[in-house]
């Protein structure tokens, strides 16, 4: 039986937008796990798109590992990949399910509510140039 978002919330790593500004984490790769719809009516910029339903079926993993793979320079540190939704319990479920990948995995808190809230659109690239990574 699957543990419900709101207990697998304690045991996932999450970043704030706060947390994010001021560069505790980089490099960073943003993995929007919406649906194609919500992913076309606002995302942060640079993020790619990977639906949770397509990371619950399967080849979602194989998606996100191969991007993980593709931005990773020798001798520099692996990208975190930063995992959102709307709020936060999509983003929780596809770290769930990605967390046996061996990637380094978080969940931004609170979704792209939360950074649409503290950053406006068409902010994000002056936010996002010294910590991720451009997809």
């Amino acid at each position: 039986m699957p543990i419900p978002s709101f207990i697998a919330s304690f045991s996932t790593s999450k970043i704030t937008v706060h947390d994010l500004e001021a560069g505790h984490l980089k490099p960073v790769i943003f993995i929007d796990v919406r649906s194609p719809e919500e992913y076309a009516r606002d995302r942060i910029a640079h993020s790619l798109l990977v639906p949770l339903k397509e990371i619950q079926e399967g080849h979602g993993i194989q998606t996100v590992e191969q991007i993980a793979r593709a931005y990773s320079q020798s001798g520099q540190p692996d990208p975190t990949i930063v995992l959102y939704c709307e709020i936060c319990p999509g983003a929780i479920r596809a770290y769930q399910k990605l967390q046996r990948t061996g990637l380094n995995l978080v969940v931004l808190s609170g979704g792209i509510t939360a950074w649409r809230q503290a950053v406006p659109r068409g902010k994000d690239a002056e936010i996002l140039a010294p910590i991720a990574i451009a997809a």
